[in-house]
């Protein structure tokens, strides 16, 4: 044989049976595919775990976002899931307590209940997740041979308050005119009743921060008297140089973030808290975001005055107020103009100026129905709802939903909620919508009896004709 080559031989075992056949040679692709599959198997298993991570930390960055927009009074502080859990408040008058209280720093509510004319007046502070009563203190003694009792109670703080103050008017049976007026200063710390004092009959008092402003109505003008509400020291006094329109007692004097606010001989005036000064006057004058002044000149134009009066703004329209409102995007205003159309226009203003940001067809709701919160405006109206920035209009989103039931929109830093009516038999349902996305989350009946929903001290709660429920 010639050298390189090599003969095929056979070679026989005489003595026992033949060996089995050997496996066939694997073809050369499938080796490197084993190969490569042996080399890089973990591979596909890390990238899920790196898939998995990712969505845990995507869901984190979520629940510390939805965190964020929990400060803000007004948003729900749980994610709300559906089906709904109800638990039914003990009482109307503890309900009452609910929805007009004040938040505690203990995370109760405290409110004015007023009761049976037989007994006494108390305020009741109430666990705000269930509706049940905590403690409760006496105001006021029953009233005397009187056939009206005026009440009124406020914190001086738009968050948790430590201190009530409570003003109670009493009138003749007879005359009808104030007979006695009386400040009380409940501590919600302590549940008791701090101090006490005689205003003259008529008088009101409201309290902003730590200024106590107490009203006496006169003949020409109301005079104001403001003294530190914990030491009573005198701080100023002035007078608004108008009469006092006819109404209750408790709703001519109030606060509004830092102003003080008089309603006389038709008009709204505002007071600076800080140092008495009369700072506007008019039918529409009212306090709107970032603490601004504004007169609304009937559905048409609005004045834009400040923080203290002085601007010269205007802006055609209604300044619209939106709540939640965390305060973001502080220059712009929100306002509603009449465009001819049914839906009308709504816009962004600058604040000071007037001067039009951008517009958009409006949604014709109440303007309950418009949430700002981290510099999106939310809103809706009949099947839609719609997300825009706030600063330039541009949108964000735009969802078709459920035909709507309630005006109120409601959100609890994950969800934007609100009432509609079921498709299949046209009962409420609430319907939850993902804030980044306006993509539908799910929808579930209300409990029966239940027609609408509102929030209070970071808890969702259902209204109906038998009482209020705590909604889960």
């Amino acid at each position: 044989m010639g050298a390189g080559r090599m003969a095929d031989v056979q070679l026989e075992d005489a003595d026992g049976p033949a060996p089995p056949d050997a496996p066939a040679p694997e073809p050369a692709r499938a080796r490197r595919a084993r190969a490569l599959l042996r080399r890089w198997w973990p591979l596909p298993v890390a990238g899920a775990v790196a898939v998995v991570a990712w969505q845990v930390a995507a869901d984190a960055r979520a629940e510390s976002a939805a965190e964020a927009l929990r400060a803000t009074p007004g948003v729900i502080s749980s994610t709300v899931t559906a089906p709904l859990d109800a638990t039914w408040v003990a009482s109307p008058e503890l309900a009452s307590a609910l929805y007009g209280g004040v938040r505690t720093p203990s995370g109760l509510v405290a409110g004015l209940v007023p009761g049976d004319p037989s007994e006494p007046v108390r305020v009741h502070g109430v666990d705000p997740a269930t509706g049940a009563e905590v403690w409760r203190v006496d105001v006021a003694d029953p009233p005397a041979d009187l056939t009206t009792r005026d009440l009124g109670c406020e914190s001086g703080t738009d968050g948790p308050a430590r201190t009530l103050w409570c003003v109670l008017t009493d009138y003749g049976a007879e005359s009808g005119e104030p007979t006695s007026t009386r400040l009380v200063e409940v501590h919600l710390g302590d549940h008791a009743v701090r101090t006490e004092r005689d205003l003259d009959p008529g008088a009101a008092a409201t309290v902003v921060g730590g200024t106590l402003v107490v009203g006496t109505p006169g003949e020409d003008a109301v005079r104001l008297v403001a003294t530190d509400a914990g030491t009573e020291e005198p701080r100023w006094a002035a007078d608004v140089p108008a009469p006092l329109a006819p109404g209750p007692v408790s709703a001519w004097l109030t606060r509004a973030g830092s102003h003080v606010l008089v309603s006389a001989a038709g008009a709204t005036w505002a007071v600076d808290a800080e140092t008495g000064s009369v700072q506007a006057g008019g039918s529409g004058v009212g306090v709107v975001r970032g603490d601004r002044l504004v007169e609304q000149l009937g559905s048409s134009r609005t004045l834009l005055l400040g923080t203290d009066g002085t601007g010269t703004g205007e802006a055609d329209g209604q300044v619209q107020l939106m709540a939640p409102d965390d305060g973001s995007a502080p220059g712009v205003l929100v306002v509603e103009v009449a465009d001819g159309s049914l839906q009308r226009l709504l816009r962004g203003v600058d604040a000071t100026t007037g001067e039009v940001l951008w517009e958009r067809p409006s949604d014709g709701m109440a303007p309950t129905n418009r949430v700002l919160l981290d510099g999106v405006l939310y809103g809706g109206g009949g099947t839609t709802l719609w997300a825009v920035d706030a600063a330039t209009g541009e949108e964000r989103w735009t969802a078709e939903g459920g035909m709507l039931d309630d005006y109120r929109l409601i959100t609890d830093g994950v969800h934007l909620l609100r009432v509609e009516r079921s498709p299949d038999d046209g009962g409420p349902v609430l319907a939850a919508y993902d804030l980044g996305s306006g993509r539908a989350a799910w929808t579930t009946p209300l409990p029966p009896g239940v027609d609408g929903v509102w929030t209070q001290a970071g808890y969702l709660y259902g209204q109906g004709e038998d009482g209020v429920v705590v909604l889960r």
